[in-house]
Formats: structure tokens, sequence, C-alpha cells
């Protein structure tokens, strides 16, 4: 959600959210290296409102056709994770606030 980390693999700062199958992961937007993970679940709770896509791949911007899901993610979560339970991964961009 932030770019507090460092790409290990090319030392880039530029992180992006992705949801694969149930777990959240966030990977390097330059070489797509994941850098860190954690179960999907544990976000399910979050109020923070996000635009979830199909995701396009590292470092690309997602269209708006690949729209999946926007608003809190307590509230879009269930629709994520049936879509990402299927193979699809899912960028989540949030969105921004008033």
């Amino acid at each position: 959600m932030n770019n507090m980390l460092a790409c290990p693999s090319c030392g880039s700062d530029e992180t992006e959210s992705i949801v694969h199958g149930g777990s959240y992961i966030l990977r390097c937007a330059a070489c797509g290296e994941a850098i860190v993970a954690t179960s999907f679940m544990a976000m399910f709770d979050w109020d923070d409102a996000f635009s979830a896509f199909a995701d396009p791949g590292p470092g690309k911007h997602p269209a708006p056709e690949m729209l999946i899901a926007r608003g809190p993610l307590r509230q879009i979560s269930a629709i994520i994770s049936g879509v990402a339970r299927h193979g699809t991964l899912i960028r989540l961009v949030p969105d921004p606030k008033d």
C-alpha cells in the first residue's frame, strides 16, 4: 500500500498490491518480484476504498474495462476472493481519499 519497501532483486521502491488465490502480495512494479505476502483474509476488515482490476502485469496501468469492483475493501473482498480463487491476479489500487 505504500512504497517503503525496496525490492531485493532490483532495488526499486515502487510497489503494487496483488491478490492471487487467497494471498495478498506486495509486488515490485519494476520487475514483478514478490516482496512480501500475507493471507488476503487478513485484509477483509479494512474500510479503505479500493478499485480492484484484473492485473495487466508489473508496471502496467489497468484499463478501465478491467475493473472488477470498487469500494471499501470489507464490502468488495468477497468479489475479489471469488475472482482470485479462479486464478486471475487482481490489482488493488487505493482510491483517493476525499
